[in-house]
């Protein structure tokens, strides 16, 4: 009578911990901030500037810049700063909203990219902005200007996936290297929390409370899906609770800030 080895249960593969996915998030979120907000904004500005009036020239915009001068210290502050901002207020924006947009990652680019248009988009496209009737060539900056938003949403969401796999082929190395990683997210977990008081801060009256509930409502769904948490341990309304609250949420900020951007781009061309 032979006995046989006991044979070991297969392995089973670790699904990626849910910090390296906000890794992936906050990596995607900054290189996405940098590229469009900082460097893009400032290839806006240069093509607003080259392509001004020519009395233009010379002239001081509402930002305190010189049209047609270029200095590596303005450069330099609009990437960093802008950048950084972007970076933030977009990552925030993209967790919020994620559990309402396509899974589809072409078709979650292109909403993304038009949610933050419609939402964000007179920040820069401000009619009481008189840059752009110095410039004298408002349809042009009009475009030019409403093209980061879109950009940046797409780049965010097209970044996600292949800073997933560098974070993860980081996080595979020793354990100096999975500790830096988490070192890493939590620092930038803290910068995202006061992205979230900013995205709410810059709310004007009924929008800040709508724009909390949103966050709330996108927050306690990703948590819920990203736990893994069992389906018997919340209510049954839990979610579909959530989602609707959340949905309303934002399709009255979506439909607000269209309203508000279509508006704005009429006074200013």
């Amino acid at each position: 009578m032979s006995i046989s080895a006991p044979q070991r249960p297969p392995r089973q593969e670790v699904p990626p911990s849910t910090l390296r996915g906000f890794a992936a998030l906050f990596v995607a979120g900054g290189v996405a901030g940098v590229l469009v907000g900082g460097i893009g904004g400032r290839i806006a500005m240069r093509i607003a500037a080259l392509t001004a009036r020519d009395a233009a020239q010379g002239l001081t915009t509402e930002a305190g810049a010189t049209i047609g001068r270029f200095t590596f210290e303005g450069t330099a502050f609009l990437v960093v700063a802008v950048g950084i901002g972007s970076a933030l207020v977009g990552t925030v924006f993209y967790l919020a909203t994620l559990p309402w947009l396509p899974r589809r990652r072409r078709w979650r680019a292109a909403a993304f990219g038009g949610l933050e248009l419609a939402v964000f988009g007179t920040v820069l496209l401000d009619p009481g902005n008189a840059d752009f009737t110095i410039l004298g060539r408002p349809l042009l900056d009009v475009l030019v200007l409403g093209s980061l938003f879109v950009l940046h949403g797409v780049a965010l969401v097209m970044l996600v996936e292949p800073s997933g796999r560098l974070v993860s082929s980081v996080a595979r190395g020793d354990r100096w290297h999975a500790r830096s990683v988490a070192v890493v997210t939590f620092v930038a977990m803290a910068l995202t929390a006061l992205g979230a008081v900013a995205l709410v801060a810059r709310a004007n009256g009924w929008a800040a409370p709508v724009t909390l509930v949103l966050l709330l409502c996108g927050a306690g769904l990703l948590l819920l899906d990203r736990q893994g948490t069992d389906r018997r341990r919340t209510r049954p309304i839990t979610r579909p609770a959530l989602r609707i609250t959340g949905a309303i949420a934002l399709g009255v900020l979506t439909l607000s800030g269209a309203t508000g951007l279509v508006d704005a781009v009429t006074t200013i061309v």
